[in-house]
């Protein structure tokens, strides 16, 4: 994966990828987070392309240049991790203009590695089977610790505390990761422990706000202006649609599609790939489980057939998964949908376009798209302060219509 010794640079995507890093440390490879994007990296990658890519393009540009910049970066030692994606969204286009642009800039002998979705990133590392097994404990109890801290830190009595929690419990899952995560449910059960024993303010009557949308987007506080953070200011409790959402949806596929063109034993392998993640799924979430609203992923399949009455979902693209999480979730008592995405993204604005015909069989729950670009709208917060509004009408409607106990 990394031959000679070279040293591997992960994009900042939320602090998921610290997760790579601490993987590729457990399978001996040297590797580093790229630092989170800010305004001097976001300005480096918009002078450097055309300006009709997506933000996420931008952005891990600018981030892969300016770190190419420092003194101790050494290009011919050096790897560029840039994953890539079937289909016709521009993500699968980004390694090639990266690659493009570090030549444009002198940095040619860097090397841009792209691991596929398409295959669910089966053949990363030298051992990819071993890769895939921790790399999926770690998303695992990665995904379960935002949960808990997305439903704990709205309902805290002293203001710090969930994210304090948070941080050490990162600490955990990396350092148990990095030695090969055998303690990883020890990791999350410790932080579980820890939320259930945080004080709390008695009233928990918040409306649920579903956050669904680019992956990017909605894992990248600064792509994102803090969403998370602005709607817990304004009296919600957000629940995030998660990253094995993604990775679940990357095996669902590959052995979907081999059944379909008669390839019965790549289906199969794939199918017991899926039966794995669901096996270490449950092991981890059930120590943490009763903290949480909805602790288990609904399959992928489930989560087509929610989808199919609007939407084919054999039209692939993100827009799937956002649209049927968007159901799954209104299903499930959330008071309003928040739908991320970088300016013009294409799954984005199907999202959009199908989105009036869900809310209407929802009875309208509220409903925002929030695109996000390097201009920082200023007419965000507006926005979001009526749909919060919305929504909390929607909460007290919903529960005026509820059947006596």
């Amino acid at each position: 994966m990394a031959d000679n010794g070279k040293k591997v640079y992960i994009p900042y995507m939320g602090d998921h990828s610290y997760l790579m890093e601490a993987v590729l440390t457990a399978m001996d490879v040297q590797s580093e987070v790229l630092p989170e994007s800010n305004e001097a990296s976001a300005m480096i990658g918009l002078d450097l392309v055309l300006g009709k890519e997506c933000s996420p393009c931008m952005y891990t540009v600018g981030d892969m240049i300016q770190r190419s910049k420092q003194p101790d970066f050494v290009p011919e030692e050096s790897i560029m991790l840039m994953a890539t994606a079937p289909g016709p969204c521009r993500f699968g286009q980004y390694n090639v203009l990266q690659a493009q642009l570090l030549t444009e800039q002198g940095l040619g002998a860097v090397e841009v590695m792209s691991p596929t979705s398409g295959d669910g990133y089966r053949g990363l590392g030298d051992d990819p089977t071993k890769f895939r097994m921790l790399a999926w404990d770690a998303v695992v109890t990665m995904d379960l610790l935002q949960q808990l801290l997305h439903r704990y830190r709205p309902y805290e009595v002293n203001k710090g505390d969930a994210n304090d929690i948070y941080a050490r419990g990162l600490d955990c899952i990396l350092d148990a990761t990095r030695a090969g995560g055998a303690a990883l449910k020890e990791a999350i059960t410790w932080i579980g422990q820890q939320y259930e024993s945080m004080p709390q303010v008695p009233d928990q009557d918040k409306p649920i706000i579903g956050v669904i949308g680019e992956i990017y987007v909605r894992f990248t506080p600064y792509a994102n202006q803090n969403i998370i953070l602005r709607v817990e200011e304004l009296e919600g409790e957000v629940v995030l649609a998660s990253m094995m959402e993604w990775l679940y949806l990357t095996t669902w596929n590959p052995a979907y599609y081999a059944w379909i063109k008669g390839n019965r034993r790549e289906s199969l392998v794939h199918k017991v790939t899926e039966y794995y993640q669901r096996y270490r799924e449950h092991k981890f979430t059930k120590t943490v489980g009763h903290l949480l609203r909805h602790p288990y992923e609904k399959s992928t399949g489930d989560l087509r057939t929610l989808l199919k009455p609007y939407l084919e979902p054999d039209i692939q693209t993100e827009a799937v998964m956002s649209l049927a999480k968007a159901v799954e979730l209104a299903h499930d008592g959330a008071s309003g949908i928040l739908a991320v995405m970088p300016f013009s993204c294409m799954p984005g604005l199907i999202t959009a376009a199908i989105a009036p015909r869900i809310r209407r069989d929802l009875n309208n729950i509220p409903w925002l798209d929030l695109s996000f670009d390097l201009q920082k709208s200023t007419n965000i917060q507006t926005r979001l302060e009526a749909f919060m509004y919305q929504a909390q009408h929607f909460q007290r409607l919903q529960r005026e219509m509820a059947p006596a106990a």
